[in-house]
């Protein structure tokens, strides 16, 4: 049961991770596993590995992002051949990505390289502890997806700065 359980517990943790790590930031922004991308770009990779195609508004969307910033991570994207760029059949005017063949193979290199790492930290944890773990980062996980919303409310800090800057100057 433990290998049974530790493959469906891999399985939650590979849908969860892209929320969890845009969230809380917590890969290094430099590259996920030494790679020569960004956290935002493997974000891409990794939402475009669980579903055939994205688009662009999806996309921006799902990372918490501009369509501009958007259009910019992908054409970077498009330029190094991890994904591809097209039209949809149905509406011409929506924008689709996906991954290439060399998207999709670093996509899932990362990814076992990743579930691998997990499985031997696991090895280590009991099965109750796993689930416990897991529990409490499905709840982290919708804690912050509620949150959300009422924190796009926000100004950045930087127009905040700008406005105290006028008052007092």
């Amino acid at each position: 049961m433990s290998r049974e359980l530790d493959r469906q517990l891999l399985a939650k943790l590979d849908e969860m991770t892209p929320a969890l790590v845009r969230s809380l930031r917590i890969l290094d922004p430099r590259g996920p596993a030494g790679l020569d991308i960004t956290l935002n770009q493997f974000l891409v990779l990794s939402l475009l590995a669980r579903k055939e195609h994205f688009g662009m508004g999806e996309l921006a969307h799902q990372l918490g992002t501009s369509s501009g910033n958007m259009t910019a991570m992908i054409d970077r994207l498009v330029r190094s051949g991890l994904v591809e760029r097209g039209r949809s059949e149905k509406d011409r005017r929506v924008v689709q990505v996906r991954l290439s063949q060399d998207g999709s193979d670093l996509a899932e290199r990362v990814r076992r390289a990743t579930q691998a790492g997990m499985r031997r930290i696991m090895r280590k944890i009991a099965d109750e502890q796993k689930r416990a773990f897991f529990d409490t980062l499905t709840a982290v996980i919708e804690a912050l997806a509620e949150d959300r919303p009422r924190l796009r409310g926000r100004k950045p800090i930087q127009k905040v700065l700008k406005k105290a800057a006028r008052r007092t100057g």
